[in-house]
């Protein structure tokens, strides 16, 4: 994809505005193709710390005056 880029932009002083357009429009493209692929085959975490609820301590309550 890097060479496809760095082919581009080394032809941009022989092609015609509108073939570099779609050339950098297609190279997009397929950079969004593969990021969204990365992500899609990436593994799911398995495993994450959670924060626990604290409860309140017996003696810690209110009391009703």
């Amino acid at each position: 994809l890097q060479a496809l880029q760095k082919l581009l932009t080394g032809s941009v002083r022989f092609l015609a505005p509108y073939e570099v357009r779609q050339g950098q429009e297609t190279v997009a493209r397929l950079q969004g193709d593969l990021a969204a692929r990365r992500q899609q085959l990436q593994p799911k975490k398995k495993f994450a710390f959670r924060a626990l609820k604290k409860e309140a301590a017996p003696g810690s309550a209110p009391r009703p005056a």
